[in-house]
């Protein structure tokens, strides 16, 4: 593995501790779910949620130097192969705690090694369908998965005008 991967690894428990444990996560928090009252309280909403938007641009585009660069050692057209949308349904999945957006990860990965193995094995199986297997599993677990006591926050998308009458 290379050194990114186990970089990933140890961000898990740092986002864990600056989402939960910072002053900076309280307000990344109520700027999402309460803008309203995070702006009441003196939190600049819109100068934190870019701040946000930001560092989740970075990651992402980390994340995708690292699979062109560190994973398959190339460039190539479609290299992505929908795995960003794999990443936003695990994030629904973990129901936006790093811990459990890690365990489905690693169920996705698990999936995606297992149908790379039915193929380097030889097992008589379409790889069409063992290709499938992954995205399949995902959205068998999002659809079986009951997130109805969590759930994302509830500004999520949403602009924040702050002259604006609720």
């Amino acid at each position: 593995m290379n050194a990114m991967a186990y970089g990933a690894f140890l961000f898990v428990p740092a986002s864990i501790y600056i989402l939960f444990r910072t002053p900076w996560g309280l307000k990344v928090r109520a700027a999402g779910t309460h803008p309203r009252a995070a702006d009441t309280m003196g939190v600049p909403v819109i100068r934190t949620r870019y701040q946000a938007l930001a560092l989740g641009g970075a990651l992402a585009g980390l994340a995708g130097a690292y699979l062109s660069l560190g994973q398959a050692k190339m460039f190539a057209d479609d290299i992505v192969a929908g795995r960003g949308f794999i990443a936003v349904a695990l994030v629904y999945f973990g129901r936006w705690h790093p811990l459990w957006i890690l365990g489905g990860s690693l169920l996705f990965s698990i999936a995606q090694s297992f149908q790379l193995a039915i193929q380097v094995l030889g097992i008589d199986f379409p790889y069409e369908f063992a290709v499938m297997l992954p995205y399949v599993l995902v959205i068998l677990v999002l659809s079986l998965s009951k997130n109805s006591t969590i759930r994302g926050p509830a500004e999520l998308g949403k602009p924040y005008d702050r002259e604006k009458r609720v």
